[in-house]
């Protein structure tokens, strides 16, 4: 049982970027006043310095399958370092980066023995809980939702940064636009189209920084996933 749980589970973070099962284009920004206070409302959203974080996970596949882990989380600045346990108390895999091209893997027991689920698992990670890389903007969705909009290569990210007494973000990547039966148009054309969306509920300071209470995590697609991420402790560590 614990063996079919941790393969549902790589294959879940594994699917990270999968293709999308409804479009969902890349909304206008509409340009508004406040710019400022809303770039300064997203980056406070981002821990500072140095903690460590444990969460429950939760996840469950499109087919059905589910599962649950603790997930330990040390941000050091750039650095990140990470491990997953069962609930039982076994480490199942450890690994820290600094960036997307450094990865150190600590521990990796199987099914985890594979460097393409520890850079899905860091790339997840780093989305959650550092600023998204790029250019920011600030401003408004069509209907005056304020957002925070970051643009890096083909990729976008939107925070919203007062959705739900807390936080949304959604993330856009550059795909081939498919018909509604999945298959290729006869002029294919590629746009900016969600990628997966992560909703942040009951937002509350910790020393000087705020952190949601819960975290869902939901990737688009047919092969599609969710994370739930629900925070158990919060601690800041000394400066080095």
């Amino acid at each position: 049982m614990i063996q079919h749980l941790l393969l549902c589970l790589t294959a879940t973070l594994l699917l990270s970027s999968c293709a999308l099962a409804r479009r969902e284009p890349l909304p206008k920004l509409v340009q508004a006043p406040g710019a400022t206070q809303s770039l300064q409302q997203c980056t406070a959203l981002f821990p500072q310095g140095r903690w460590q974080l444990v969460h429950a996970i939760a996840f469950r596949m499109s087919n059905g399958s589910s599962g649950n882990a603790i997930g330990v989380l040390v941000l050091d600045d750039l650095e990140i370092k990470c491990a997953l346990m069962t609930v039982e108390g076994l480490t199942l895999f450890e690994a820290r980066s600094a960036d997307e091209e450094d990865l150190e893997i600590l521990r990796a027991l199987p099914p985890f023995a594979n460097r393409e689920f520890a850079a899905g698992l860091m790339r997840d990670v780093r989305t959650l809980f550092r600023p998204p890389p790029g250019a920011a903007q600030s401003g408004t969705l069509p209907d005056g939702t304020p957002i925070c909009r970051y643009a890096y290569g083909h990729a976008v990210t939107d925070i919203l940064p007062q959705e739900d007494g807390c936080w949304r973000m959604h993330t856009y990547s550059e795909q081939t636009s498919l018909r509604t039966d999945g298959c290729l148009p006869a002029d294919p054309r590629r746009e900016q189209l969600k990628t997966r969306t992560i909703k942040a509920q009951s937002c509350s300071p910790v020393a000087s920084a705020i952190f949601p209470h819960s975290l869902e995590l939901i990737g688009s697609g047919p092969t599609g996933y969710t994370l739930n991420l629900r925070l158990i402790s919060a601690e800041r560590l000394p400066a080095r």
